[in-house]
């Protein structure tokens, strides 16, 4: 279980193929490719959005429950910080039943591929999802800027929202209908499964 103060940035990127050798240079070390579904849960009154909490339900390699509560730590131009508990848990259908039967039910459900890079004590995530690719940077408030720097980012054009609140931004951005969950088509999904079984 971990209880920490989370603090990390977005910034849209057009190519990951661009980033990963300036990673490398910068003593990056590749830690793991993996597909990730999360369930993002609510009561029927929203709230725990009207609290600014996210209860999530993650599975990839592996399931965790993740708490995200506002921080009391005052955050920095362009990085967000929240109050971050998680631990590891075995069963995501159960657990998701347990949540129900209190009144917490799934809000949304997303997908993306993610890329993990451990660059010192920082991680830098390389995020695919169905409406764009992104870099995320988690870590020490003073080293985010530094290594956006070395990666050829300014945090003029950080991004400190939600993946939510990119996907809801996107949408309104290219005059699409009002949608919550980000998922993959099934063929695509199928694609990117398949990629990362033969990967392993």
């Amino acid at each position: 279980m971990t209880i920490a103060d989370e603090i990390e940035t977005k910034f849209v990127v057009a190519d990951f193929d661009a980033v990963r050798p300036a990673l490398s240079a910068a003593g990056g070390v590749l830690r793991a490719r993996c597909f990730e579904e999360n369930v993002v849960l609510d009561d029927a009154a929203g709230t725990l959005r009207g609290s600014d909490v996210l209860l999530r339900i993650r599975r990839d390699a592996g399931c965790k429950v993740t708490v995200k509560l506002p921080s009391e730590t005052a955050g920095r131009t362009g990085l967000k910080i929240r109050r971050e508990i998680e631990t590891e848990v075995a069963d995501a259908v159960a657990l998701e039943a347990i949540f129900a039967a209190l009144g917490y039910v799934p809000f949304l459900r997303y997908e993306k591929v993610r890329e993990t890079w451990q660059v010192g004590d920082t991680l830098v995530c390389l995020d695919e999802l169905p409406f764009g690719r992104y870099l995320e940077i988690e870590g020490p408030a003073a080293a985010i800027p530094a290594l956006a720097a070395r990666l050829g980012l300014a945090m003029e054009q950080a991004r400190p929202e939600t993946y939510h609140e990119l996907h809801q931004a996107y949408r309104r951005a290219h005059n699409l209908p009002p949608q919550t969950s980000f998922v993959f088509p099934p063929d695509t999904r199928r694609s990117i499964l398949a990629e990362l079984a033969g990967s392993h």
